[in-house]
């Protein structure tokens, strides 16, 4: 009896000692793989943020009727993007702590259809929908505004 009693009591200790080393692994990979998957939308929306106020910035110093189209892969987390006073760009998005919004600030004036402006607020929700989107940026107004809208062909 005191032998089945030894031999159950190991096998209990080695499957509690593998448990001890499994779980706490298994919570540092996934914790990591989130943090890195804020990362990696971090840095793509700070890149498609900086591309489109650079080239939004491009087209306002080319003058009239200078247009650019660029393409962009808009990852799913982000909910909605906008035009704050003619000089931000917002990028509304989710992620693993939460709603937040990425802000980029441009030094000429952007905006974008006027059917889309609220006051102050212009709407590029056409543009934040999942997947591959062709934006484009056009000079207007006698070259002293950029319009950002999705590209038609």
């Amino acid at each position: 009896m005191k032998i089945r009693a030894q031999s159950a009591l190991e096998y209990i200790m080695i499957i509690a000692l593998t448990l001890a080393i499994i779980v706490p692994a298994t919570y540092l990979f996934f914790r990591y793989t989130s943090e890195s998957n804020t990362q990696i939308l971090d840095s793509q929306i700070s890149q498609m943020g900086r591309g489109m106020i650079d080239t939004a910035e491009n087209v306002y110093f080319s003058g009239q009727n200078s247009k650019i189209v660029l393409q962009f892969n808009m990852p799913e987390s982000v909910n909605d993007i906008y035009i704050i006073g003619n000089r931000e760009l917002v990028f509304n998005i989710t992620t693993a702590i939460g709603e937040n919004e990425a802000v980029f600030f441009s030094s000429v004036n952007i905006t974008s259809s006027l059917s889309n402006c609220q006051g102050e607020r212009c709407s590029l929700s056409e543009i934040a929908d999942l997947g591959l989107n062709k934006i484009s940026f056009q000079s207007y107004n006698n070259g002293k505004q950029v319009l950002i809208s999705k590209y038609t062909e």
